[in-house]
């Protein structure tokens, strides 16, 4: 099990926006002398948001379950957060793809409730 994950960004606040729209609750931390930076915890795993250049991760995606893909939908494209391929439904699961500020894609999917 993955228990954390960490995302560089040139603008922490701007990024973490991105995944408030999502349902993520950041709060500052800071272990030690390090920087402070940002964390959520959602269903015991941890997305921290550092500042850093090293930004930019090709071939990486994040993966988020939503309840409401409509919902998240239409409040990341108030935001102008680029939605980068809606994906085709299938029977029992809606997705979409979008693009954070530091152009890592988040695999959105909302699957049908039992």
């Amino acid at each position: 099990m993955i228990s954390f994950v960490t995302l560089f960004a040139r603008d922490i606040e701007r990024t973490a926006d991105v995944y408030r729209l999502l349902g993520f609750k950041f709060v500052q931390e800071q272990h030690g002398s390090g920087p402070r930076h940002l964390a959520a915890v959602n269903e015991g795993m941890v997305l921290e948001i550092y500042p850093g250049d090293d930004s930019v991760s090709p071939g990486t995606m994040l993966g988020i379950d939503v309840t409401d893909l409509e919902g998240i939908r239409a409040r990341l494209l108030t935001a102008k957060v680029p939605v980068w391929r809606d994906i085709e439904s299938t029977p029992g699961m809606r997705r979409i793809i979008v693009v954070d500020p530091e152009r890592r894609q988040i695999f959105i999917r909302e699957r049908a409730r039992s």
